[in-house]
């Protein structure tokens, strides 16, 4: 383990003839983050964008010829935040060596991960041998007062409740296996749907919340045909996640939904936010009820069977 916990401990490391990186304060890294980043996760100030990085976060300052030209967070098989600083926009030109030390240092028989890959990046990520593996962006609204939303004869709208964990952990494996793993980002398994169920209980316990999240069933046999959770993420709502099983789709009941918690949030919050996977289906919903998207981001990997330095 030596080499590659040594990464986050040494303060500084030459790359090449001209670059090289030096360990960084996390709140100065965190300002020139936000500062040459754009606000792809519509962070509603300027105090909220700058406290992601923590003490322990390993934070590196690019320099060119000993001229600060970036930033980047490392750590063993894993590259994220990285920056540029004008006039300086060579992409390539600090990834090569950077890529060779990442080899250097991270565990062989892992990929490499590089994470938040924006879209004027990937390019160049692309030419240095990394593959794409996910693409998402956040999408905001304001929230609004809709009509109430009818569930008619068929259906049935209640309030979450961790008791019905199991169900629903089912229901959402069904909704997104097969083609439909496109819109659920993680491992989908049972154990992960409860796991990520519980987690949710643990750490929503907020009236609205609770309120503008809703459990649909067919009245008829009993049966949990859609979900939508509302969370709360950094101080504002997020849509934590919704979904349909495939034979309930294309009846307006996502669109409902939403409208419900869009307008139950209307009394304490200004704005819901959401991520989406880019390609799957749901995006175009959202866009028809008005949410904006922000900067797409990729997540690349280096496979460990094809680095090459």
């Amino acid at each position: 383990m030596g080499r590659w916990s040594s990464l986050l401990l040494s303060s500084q490391y030459v790359l090449d003839d001209e670059v090289e990186i030096v360990s960084a304060d996390s709140r100065e890294f965190a300002i020139h983050y936000t500062t040459y980043r754009e606000n792809i996760f519509f962070r509603q100030s300027w105090e909220r964008r700058v406290s992601i990085f923590g003490d322990a976060t390993s934070c590196y300052w690019i320099s060119l010829n000993h001229r600060r030209i970036g930033g980047v967070c490392l750590e063993p098989n894993s590259l994220s935040s990285f920056f540029l600083i004008p006039p300086f926009i060579d992409v390539f030109r600090v990834m090569l060596p950077l890529k060779k030390f990442l080899i250097s240092c991270s565990r062989p028989n892992q990929p490499i991960q590089a994470y938040g890959i924006l879209p004027y990046q990937t390019e160049h990520f692309l030419r240095l041998g990394f593959l794409p593996s996910e693409s998402r962006r956040v999408m905001i609204r304001p929230t609004e007062s809709f009509e109430q939303q009818e569930w008619g004869d068929e259906l049935d709208c209640v309030a979450p409740s961790a008791k019905r964990v199991d169900e629903v952990a089912k229901m959402l494996l069904e909704s997104y296996s097969g083609t439909d793993s496109i819109g659920y980002p993680a491992e989908n398994t049972i154990q992960q749907q409860i796991s990520a169920l519980e987690y949710y209980f643990k750490n929503n316990d907020i009236e609205i919340l609770k309120s503008a999240s809703s459990l649909i069933y067919n009245k008829s046999n009993n049966e949990l045909i859609a979900v939508c959770f509302i969370s709360l993420w950094e101080d504002l709502p997020l849509v934590s996640n919704i979904a349909v099983i495939p034979k309930y789709r294309s009846k307006q009941i996502a669109t409902r939904l939403l409208k419900k918690a869009l307008t139950v949030l209307k009394d304490e919050y200004e704005v819901l936010r959401l991520f989406v996977t880019i390609g799957n289906p749901a995006e175009s919903l959202y866009y028809r009820l008005g949410f904006y998207p922000g900067l797409e981001q990729t997540t690349f990997y280096l496979p460990h069977e094809t680095r090459r330095y």
